[in-house]
């Protein structure tokens, strides 16, 4: 994995977390102000799961559509990583099961997304 993958799928992993700390919800990748469920990319999501914070953090680090086809695809890749680093820190590749889980309480998602974050290589 090179250093610039490690970097954007840090930081991806940071705002995700930064999302999640504003709005965590279960049942749904995303959910409005009034707790409808919306798409994890939409303006109007205020809450979010594990997995829908990831997928509406990557949304910051989209390349302009005359950008390369390989820096697309490298931040595809940071994207993965990022989702593999989650998934060593739940044990589980499904995110959204493993953050809906009963019992499952913010601090254990926030967690999760530290460890991902000390598991990626320096």
């Amino acid at each position: 994995m090179s250093q610039a993958a490690v970097d954007t799928a840090a930081a991806m992993l940071m705002e995700a977390r930064g999302l999640l700390l504003r709005g965590w919800c279960h049942g749904a990748q995303a959910r409005d102000e009034r707790g409808h469920i919306v798409p994890a990319l939409s303006e109007d999501a205020s809450s979010w799961s594990l997995l829908g914070a990831l997928l509406a953090a990557s949304r910051d680090h989209d390349l302009e559509l005359d950008e390369d086809f390989d820096a697309r695809s490298a931040e595809a890749l940071a994207l993965g990583d990022a989702i593999a680093a989650l998934g060593e820190a739940t044990g589980t590749a499904s995110l959204d099961e493993w953050s809906d889980a009963r019992g499952r309480r913010l601090a254990d998602v926030l967690a999760a997304i530290d460890h991902a974050l000390g598991a990626l290589p320096a």
